[in-house]
């Protein structure tokens, strides 16, 4: 991921961008669909402390738009 402030210095933006930045991006377009609070990669999940309740909703097949890699698994976190 590439973090930084893009423009000139009377007109800056701040900008993300990334397969990381991207991935987020389409994991939460998926929040609308699936009517949850939060969803997380197969990457996160892994990482969040145990104890914390997990669904499997399914996998970004065969890819999120704009991915160029493997297919994510997408899990809601209760």
């Amino acid at each position: 991921m590439l973090a930084g402030l893009i423009g000139s210095p009377n007109r800056l933006s701040y900008a993300l961008v990334g397969d990381a930045v991207n991935v987020a991006s389409r994991i939460q377009e998926l929040n609308k669909g699936v009517g949850s609070d939060i969803l997380v990669s197969g990457s996160t999940r892994a990482r969040v402390r145990r104890g914390r309740r997990h669904r499997l909703v399914g996998v970004a097949a065969p890819k999120l738009r704009g991915r160029r890699r493997d297919a994510v698994d997408v899990y809601e976190l209760r």
